[in-house]
């Protein structure tokens, strides 16, 4: 009988050890569970905000490029290879501006978004817009700011009754909207609409 209840408590330390072994074993792979899940959560913390300061950076950048001041601007030009004309921009589009350069409609935008232009076609020394009535649907239109050259394919060219109206116009793509005056109409504008290729 005692050899009996010597093997017994034997038996069940034997499993008490097991259990215990066990027990432990869980609780430490609880442990390193918890552990890298934390290391984890940190490591892509850090990976997000290094990407979200990616982002940031990318965004002001951009705002930057969008937003460029007339100081920062050394080259701005348009040119139609179609047209053979090549010529410098200048902020406003007020008589003076436009009887010698291609002008910018201070309220649109500089390099994104709608940028408008105007100059003349006829009457006068510098009548850049001359021949804007020949530009044909795909055909390209190169616009430099700086070192930043955009081109645009044509997708419209036409005569309508207000030129504020396109030169304001938000479209769903980047566009280049091109406005001159219409041969004896006094109140009409040609307008040449291009998207940014």
């Amino acid at each position: 009988m005692c050899d009996i209840m010597k093997n017994m408590i034997n038996y069940n330390k034997r499993n008490l050890n097991i259990l215990s072994f066990v027990i432990s074993i869980i609780i430490f792979s609880l442990i390193i569970y918890i552990l890298n899940l934390i290391s984890l959560k940190n490591s892509n913390q850090s990976k997000f905000s290094y990407v979200n300061k990616i982002s940031k950076n990318s965004v002001e950048n951009n705002v930057q490029i969008m937003d460029t001041s007339l100081e920062n601007i050394t080259t701005w030009k348009i040119i139609i290879e179609k047209l053979n004309l090549e010529a410098q921009i200048k902020e406003g589009v007020d008589e003076n501006n436009i009887k010698e350069f291609v002008g910018h409609y201070p309220e649109s935008n500089y390099l994104y978004g709608n940028v408008s232009l105007k100059a003349y076609n006829i009457g006068e020394n510098k009548n850049y817009f001359a021949n804007l009535k020949e530009l044909e649907l795909g055909e390209e239109i190169k616009y430099i700011v700086n070192d930043k050259v955009n081109v645009y394919k044509v997708i419209s060219n036409q005569i309508i009754d207000n030129e504020k109206e396109y030169a304001n116009k938000k479209y769903e793509k980047d566009t280049i909207t091109l406005i001159t005056y219409v041969k004896d109409i006094e109140n009409k504008r040609r307008c040449v609409v291009a998207e940014l290729i």
